[in-house]
């Protein structure tokens, strides 16, 4: 059975879940401090930390348990993985129905570039420029073929920062979980405005 941390549980139900995953040669502590930022910062949020498992389906079904553990949907989780954790959390993108709304990936990488978009999922990847263990590159990478996909993608090279999670890059990701509008809601509030604005025009 894996062994996980329960960063934060609402007492009065959760509207969203993060689930953190780290490698299997990682610890809980390594991310514990950013599950701590995301309790803080979402207090309805169920905050959960874990070691990724080494296959695709169980990394699902750890995702799926969560759900429903803490009650939320799909839409309304963030799965965030640093090193094997975040290669994990991104092979997860190709899953269909999506598994998540948002996957945050933290010195990560695919194993093999997607060849088909993440339609309904919003990627955020972060990658200390001066990481020794895996090369920024990935990263760079990832991001140009999902762009090229059409995937809603945001990617983040932060300079003088290795292989970890300081707090510069803790306060990156929560301001994009905070503050990135996903394409896909932009989307729709747009064609909502057009809609509203239709009977206008016939007068």
């Amino acid at each position: 059975m894996i062994a996980s941390i329960v960063v934060q549980r609402p007492a009065g139900g959760a509207r969203q879940l993060f689930v953190l995953f780290h490698g299997a040669d990682d610890d809980a502590v390594v991310l514990a401090p950013l599950g701590r930022r995301l309790a803080a910062a979402f207090p309805e949020g169920f905050v959960v930390v874990l070691p990724a498992p080494a296959q695709a389906a169980d990394f699902l079904a750890a995702i799926a348990s969560w759900q429903a553990q803490s009650g939320v949907a799909a839409e309304a989780t963030a799965v965030l993985g640093f090193a094997r954790g975040a290669a994990m959390a991104l092979e997860a993108t190709r899953a269909v129905p999506p598994c998540a709304a948002r996957v945050v990936a933290v010195a990560g990488w695919f194993d093999a570039l997607p060849t088909e978009p993440a339609r309904e999922t919003t990627v955020h990847l972060f990658h200390g420029k001066e990481d020794a263990v895996t090369p920024y590159s990935r990263t760079i990478a990832a991001a140009q073929c999902l762009l090229d996909l059409g995937t809603d993608v945001t990617a983040d090279v932060v300079p003088f920062v290795g292989h970890g999670i300081p707090d510069e890059m803790a306060g990156l990701v929560l301001e994009r979980l905070r503050g990135y509008l996903p394409q896909r809601r932009w989307r729709e509030a747009l064609e909502a405005a057009e809609a509203a604005q239709l009977p206008g025009k016939q007068e």
